[in-house]
């Protein structure tokens, strides 16, 4: 069988045979003669005429017409002559009504080229051969390439099997690209995911007691499924992790409902939160706890968030900023700050204010300005002097911030701002943080060695 180089020459020759053996068919003035056709190619003379069924195929070059018996094994090709050259041609099939139609297996091959006619076959299998073994399973393996070099020669496949292949590959590589595709459209959606989170904390604010009896501080929950304002807020942070996200998250205008869960007084109408449940108070400083660990991840060690941490916000009534609900947090005293929800607060809060002052000169600017420092020194004592070793956790995130913000200065402070500097190494070095430290390593606390390093360096 042979292959045209373009589909108008392919169809122009179908109508040519169509025409030709029309007329040796039909035309009364000419003497015909039928061949008797057997599985080798024959050349066709002037009044020759064959069964139906049978494979024709012309000679562009001569335009000399051979005929057989149809063949599985026949394939389209370029035919080679002797001498080097190429001739190409075209299979047809006789049909009973006298039609030329092109044989099963060229259309065969026709509706495979129609169906994947950009498709690089060699380059798909050797872009799916990089992935993972498990994950090529998930399709069920990776076929062969069917044209592997074994030594110097070359595996020869019929068309049939060469088909196979291309079907095979092309089943494949669609259904990646549709998991490709759909992995796109759902980060094109991510938009519209932060606007479902921020309604989730826009109902919470509108009804928080009704909101806290959908929360189960019991259940085991990593935030793969939203179901209440803790896995809400959970997602959320996974989110924000990315620098895309959290910047839409602020333009959206998000940051401010997040900023407000902070504050007790968002949680709590027209009561104090002492008069609360113990099992709501908890999930009340869960919600806390969240929010600030969201927030310093959504700041954290990107400079373009930095002025987010001291922007002014608006909860309730007042005028506050992020950095500044998070040191109310923090130093905030609690009627029972031994319970495992204070101290998780307690933590989520250091860490969400550490992210807010490192590398932060905004931040620590106005942590200077406001006594910030001397609060942050006022609850390390408490913590030191009360001697709970259930804040070992806490004291070490503290005093690992002071140090960060002290080397960092001496490291890499910048002329321009030496008196911000000078102030900064004044308020962690003063006489109340240095006695603080001194306290500490006299103390009955226990330090593990990772602590007593710390300790060491802050002193």
């Amino acid at each position: 069988l042979f292959s045209p180089s373009g589909s108008s020459s392919r169809w122009f020759l179908v109508l040519l045979l169509h025409a030709t053996l029309l007329l040796s068919t039909f035309c009364s003035v000419v003497v015909a003669n039928e061949i008797e056709v057997t599985k080798e190619w024959q050349r066709l003379g002037e009044n020759d005429t064959v069964p139906a069924g049978m494979h024709i195929r012309m000679d562009m070059t001569t335009g000399e017409k051979w005929v057989k018996i149809p063949d599985d094994d026949d394939d389209d090709e370029t035919e080679k002559k002797g001498d080097g050259t190429t001739t190409t041609a075209m299979a047809a099939v006789i049909q009973p009504d006298g039609s030329v139609q092109l044989s099963d297996k060229a259309t065969e091959k026709k509706k495979v080229d129609k169906e994947y006619p950009q498709y690089d076959f060699e380059m798909m299998h050797r872009t799916l051969s990089k992935l993972p073994e498990e994950e090529m399973e998930r399709y069920g393996g990776l076929p062969e390439l069917p044209d592997a070099a074994e030594g110097s020669k070359k595996t020869v496949l019929t068309s049939k099997e060469r088909q196979a292949f291309e079907k095979r590959m092309a089943e494949i590589w669609q259904q990646r690209q549709a998991e490709l595709k759909e992995v796109q459209e759902m980060l094109i959606d991510v938009p519209e995911v932060l606007k479902e989170r921020m309604r989730g904390i826009r109902e919470y604010l509108e009804d928080p007691f009704e909101a806290l009896k959908k929360v189960d501080l019991e259940r085991e929950d990593d935030g793969a499924f939203v179901t209440d304002i803790i896995s809400l807020l959970k997602d959320l942070e996974f989110q924000l992790t990315d620098v895309d996200n959290a910047r839409d998250f602020h333009t959206l205008g998000g940051w401010e409902m997040l900023v407000s869960l902070l504050s007790e007084h968002s949680h709590v109408q027209n009561k104090t939160i002492n008069k609360l449940s113990r099992a709501t108070e908890g999930k009340i400083r869960a919600v806390q706890a969240n929010a600030a660990w969201t927030i310093g991840t959504a700041v954290k060690n990107t400079g373009e968030f930095f002025p987010y941490a001291v922007e002014p916000v608006k909860v309730g009534t007042e005028t506050t900023t992020a950095l500044d609900m998070l040191l109310d947090v923090f130093c905030q005293e609690y009627k029972d700050d031994k319970a495992w929800s204070i101290r998780t607060l307690l933590a989520k809060s250091i860490y969400g204010i550490g992210s807010l002052l490192r590398g932060n000169r905004l931040s620590q600017a106005h942590l200077i300005q406001n006594n910030g420092a001397a609060r942050l020194g006022d609850k390390l004592r408490y913590m030191v002097v009360r001697n709970f070793n259930g804040d070992i956790k806490v004291i070490q995130r503290l005093l690992s911030l002071a140090s960060d913000l002290i080397t960092d200065i001496k490291l890499d402070g910048e002329a321009s701002t030496a008196s911000l500097n000078d102030a900064i190494i004044q308020a962690f070095s003063s006489a109340e943080w240095c006695d603080v430290v001194s306290t500490l390593l006299v103390s009955d606390l226990f330090l593990p060695v990772r602590v007593q390093e710390t300790v060491m360096e802050t002193a």
